[in-house]
């Protein structure tokens, strides 16, 4: 059984913008599906993860109820709610619950550019050693999302954004002129791997 705290573990927290059609949902679904944890939570404010998470939760009481039954068990669960409140709730579970991928949809809605809220704060810079990997992390709106998922992304992609801020904050996130973001067609992509530092573009119908 692993423990539930172990500081050895590797991040892999994944940043993922992109207006409404860019891919963001498609991409992320895709690689659970390659990856296939045996444990997931996901924070599903539009219920579009039915496809993959059958076990849908709407009562913050019955999630936690859920969780604890499953201290180390296989579990896929998503919470489909809104607001900050439920928000912060589900990261407050999910980082109690450990060994898990985790999937939060739409962060601009519930958190704000200047201070991750708390319990998405600690999820985000303690949820390596507590086994939450991968962590990923969308928005279409990241100049109006919170920078400490953007700030520790292991990985940050993005499709096609529609708004001039968010072009410019996110070209300069990664790195590259912000005309190569802005050039984006439907599906495209470019990500940066924080760890290596390489550059991908690509687009999500050939990959």
């Amino acid at each position: 059984m692993k423990p539930r705290v172990d500081t050895s573990r590797n991040p892999d927290i994944r940043a993922v913008c992109g207006g409404s059609g860019s891919g963001k949902s498609s991409y992320v679904k895709a690689e659970l599906k390659k990856l296939k944890p045996k444990r997931l939570i996901i924070w599903d404010p539009v219920d579009e993860y039915g496809d993959l998470c059958n076990m849908r939760i709407t009562s913050p009481r019955e999630l936690a109820d859920l969780l604890k039954r499953y201290p180390h068990g296989a579990l896929k669960v998503r919470f489909v709610s809104d607001g900050k409140e439920m928000f912060e709730f589900w990261a407050r579970c999910a980082f109690a619950w450990c060994n898990a991928a985790v999937v939060a949809e739409e962060t601009a809605d519930v958190t704000s550019p200047s201070k991750a809220p708390y319990w998405w704060g600690q999820l985000i810079r303690k949820g390596r050693a507590r086994g939450l990997s991968p962590i990923f992390a969308l928005t279409q709106r990241p100049a109006e999302s919170d920078k400490t998922a953007i700030g520790n992304a292991t990985l940050f992609r993005t499709g096609r954004l529609k708004r001039a801020d968010d072009r410019k904050m996110v070209a300069k996130e990664l790195d590259v002129h912000v005309n190569e973001v802005t050039g984006l067609k439907p599906l495209d992509f470019v990500e940066r791997n924080d760890v290596t530092g390489e550059v991908k573009k690509g687009n999500l119908a050939s990959t």
